[in-house]
């Protein structure tokens, strides 16, 4: 159960170069308003491309966070300097949108975190009504300063637990002078961070391709285990272990082992992938498979594993056969 205990918004309108700082919190909002946070403040924690972080010493955001657990600021002026630093740096950088920057405390599973939804602004198109020579004319127009209900690609938002000022980012990386770089985690928090829950599935399945090419294996068989190991993982609530799953893949080739632990080291992906809060998407549950005649078909990873449903035949001219069983029913979509 997710509660805000305050919540404070300012425009950063990077585009016009206006930074407008609010010198109050939020008052009661209606419940429209009330459910959009809250679901917006979910997915910063469920999301798969969430970043763990850490703070470097030299931190300014941690400098402030520091002097908000002390009461050496307040809240609101803690969120004040924060928004001016970020607005600062976004000029520095010709990062030039407009956005609402939300800054809250709130209270999750008994643990107290600062939330930071920076929450970019996007065009739609909505009426005005004018008065014109006693006639009434509606007009369509497009309008700049709507926020999503959810969060977008462009929206950017972080987490920092006040007891051990741990931190997570979720964010899309842009392009400064060139480089793609983590905005908030490298240029605001000044923090280093490890590849999300989401970056991490990608480099070990891509990294399970190359090894079961490499090593001449059945890529049919070895990424659908993969995928279930992952699954059973996440359902369970258990760190996933690349250790474990290199043993599970490539016991017998004992090469293939190393190399994939060590590339997935060279690549950053902790030894331990934490799956809290994370769900399972529905292409980590099913495996697509796309034949030479242009034919795919998608199955679900646990019945990949069986040939009680699902069944791969060599044939003597070289060609695969693939039998699907028990089927009870089929539709057309």
């Amino acid at each position: 159960m997710l509660e805000f205990e305050k919540k404070i918004v300012h425009v950063l309108d990077c585009e016009h170069n206006t930074c407008i700082l609010s010198e109050g919190c939020m008052k009661k909002e209606d419940d429209v308003i009330a459910k959009m946070l809250s679901s917006k403040a979910e997915k910063v924690f469920h999301s798969a491309s969430r970043k763990r972080g850490v703070f470097r010493e030299t931190s300014y955001v941690k400098e402030l966070l520091v002097k908000l657990k002390d009461h050496s600021i307040t809240f609101e002026t803690f969120s004040q300097k924060l928004a001016q630093y970020v607005f600062d740096k976004k000029m520095e950088h010709a990062q030039y949108y407009v956005s609402d920057f939300i800054v809250a405390l709130l209270l999750k599973d008994e643990r107290r975190y600062v939330l930071v939804l920076d929450n970019a602004c996007t065009q739609g198109i909505t009426h005005t009504v004018q008065n014109e020579e006693d006639s009434i004319i509606t007009e369509i127009i497009p309008y700049k300063a709507l926020i999503s209900s959810t969060l977008t690609a462009k929206d950017r938002a972080f987490l920092i637990e006040l007891s051990d000022e741990s931190l997570c980012c979720v964010e899309n990386k842009v392009e400064i002078e060139g480089e793609k770089v983590n905005f908030y985690a490298e240029v605001i928090l000044q923090s280093t961070t490890m590849p999300s829950y989401k970056e991490s599935v990608k480099s070990i399945t891509k990294l399970t391709e190359e090894m079961s090419d490499k090593y001449e294996m059945d890529e049919v068989d070895i990424v659908p285990k993969m995928k279930s190991m992952l699954v059973d993982n996440i359902e369970n609530s258990k760190p996933i272990q690349i250790d474990e799953i290199a043993e599970e893949l490539f016991a017998e080739k004992p090469l293939a082992k190393a190399e994939f632990k060590e590339e997935l080291k060279k690549q950053g992906v902790p030894t331990a992938i934490e799956v809290e809060y994370v769900k399972p998407t529905r292409s980590d549950k099913v495996q697509k498979i796309k034949t030479d005649k242009g034919i795919e078909i998608i199955i679900p990873v646990d019945y990949m594993n069986t040939k009680e449903f699902v069944e791969f035949k060599n044939q003597p001219d070289g060609t695969i056969s693939i039998q699907l069983k028990n089927i009870t029913h089929i539709t057309s979509k």
